[in-house]
């Protein structure tokens, strides 16, 4: 029990009873999370998998139906593995599974335009124009505002030879 323990802090190395009882804590830490590894694996392969899917215009759950109704059994960890190495594989597959929903009568929604999306346009708001800098502000608010109005300055100029440039 002790060559067990080895590694351990404190009386958890030395004492017999401290390092038994550690131990075992030890082990009943290991089996629990050996269980939460595989339940926190399933979670980041359904989310992989759902994220991939709505790329393609299906949901999660329609997907996974959509694939059980066509007799495609691939676990969620190859699926989720072929969401992010082979895109135009899943693509297949998601179609597959929609024509298997089809089929099946079940509805099949159409892309939502969120979806369909290609291009993302960021507006950066303008800023209030900023007064002079004086000896009051430091050299990376002067510097700031050299940069704001495209004035060249060298980058190891001190203060006073900065607000020489305003």
């Amino acid at each position: 029990m002790l060559k067990l323990a080895k590694g351990y802090r404190g009386q958890r190395h030395i004492n017999y009873r401290v390092a038994k009882q550690q131990v075992w804590k030890g082990w009943s830490y290991a089996f629990r999370d050996r269980k939460n590894t595989k339940r926190n694996f399933r979670k980041l392969w359904i989310a992989r998998i759902n994220a991939a899917a709505r790329i393609n215009g299906l949901s999660y759950s329609r997907f996974m139906n959509g694939l059980s109704l066509a007799g495609i059994t691939l676990n969620r960890k190859m699926l989720a593995d072929m969401a992010i190495s082979d895109p135009e594989a899943f693509k297949a597959l998601v179609a597959q599974s929609k024509q298997a929903l089809e089929t099946n009568g079940q509805h099949v929604p159409s892309i939502t335009p969120a979806t369909t999306e290609t291009e993302v346009t960021i507006t950066v708001a303008k800023t209030a124009s900023v007064a002079k800098p004086t000896e009051k502000n430091t050299v990376a608010e002067i510097k700031a505002y050299l940069s704001q109005n495209n004035i060249d300055f060298a980058s190891s100029a001190k203060k006073s030879e900065l607000l020489a440039l305003i």
